[in-house]
């Protein structure tokens, strides 16, 4: 049977579809910017990121490339905002406002968000056995690495790990944690020096040697172990 919508009706299902597809749209907050890997790179060592994650600086100003084309007031459509594309929730967590809000800021106030949310990250349960690895599927697991796992997700890099592939977790665009932290190196400055002051990492860019942590002093385990849960980048 053919469902008969009223005239009135008919407008309201119009109305609400108009609406859902104009908040699912892309949209700029305050200036559109084209901040370099070298600039969100400075913004990263002039952060609170722990020091073992700024000895591969230079890779995580080409994540910032990588998830925003350096334009910090840029919203998805879905979910995120900003240089490193935070989500809702963790905006209003580590910047106390909203998406507006957060498209609105300065790149240096939007870097030090996205630096406590990774400090959080870091102490998971999931990271720490990344680092103890040493290297997953083949690929060594090094700043950018570290990043891009707590960037898609605590709970998914955790799916990722338990699989023991790359593939094992991949977001909808069907990027995984691996192809990110790739992306994060291919988008590197040219020319950059990762952050002189921490020199945790002295094989090259991004690398840590396998089967060692990352930390000197790896963090205990503590019952806040998953603070960014499934989704929440």
């Amino acid at each position: 049977m053919t469902r008969l919508l009223l005239p009135g009706a008919a407008s309201l299902l119009i109305m609400s579809l108009w609406s859902v597809s104009a908040v699912a749209q892309r949209q700029q907050y305050c200036e559109r910017t084209n901040y370099t890997a070298q600039q969100i790179t400075d913004a990263v060592n002039a952060s609170p990121l722990r020091d073992e994650l700024k000895a591969t600086s230079c890779s995580l100003g080409g994540l910032g490339r990588f998830e925003s084309g350096g334009n910090k007031g840029v919203y998805n459509g879905s979910c995120c905002t900003g240089i490193f594309q935070l989500n809702n929730a963790n905006v209003w967590r580590y910047a106390r406002t909203d998406r507006e809000g957060f498209g609105c800021m300065s790149l240096q106030e939007q870097v030090d968000a996205w630096a406590r949310l990774t400090n959080d990250g870091y102490n998971s349960a999931v990271v720490r056995r990344l680092m103890r690895a040493g290297v997953f599927d083949g690929r060594r697991v090094d700043a950018s690495f570290i990043a891009s796992c707590i960037q898609l997700g605590i709970g998914n890099c955790e799916t990722m790990v338990n699989s023991g592939r790359c593939s094992g977790f991949a977001d909808p665009n069907g990027t995984t944690i691996c192809d990110m932290a790739q992306a994060a190196k291919d988008n590197t400055a040219p020319n950059c020096k990762n952050n002189p002051n921490t020199p945790a990492c002295e094989q090259g860019p991004g690398d840590f040697p396998p089967g060692l942590p990352v930390a000197a002093l790896p963090p205990a385990p503590a019952s806040t172990d998953i603070l960014v849960r499934s989704g929440e980048v």
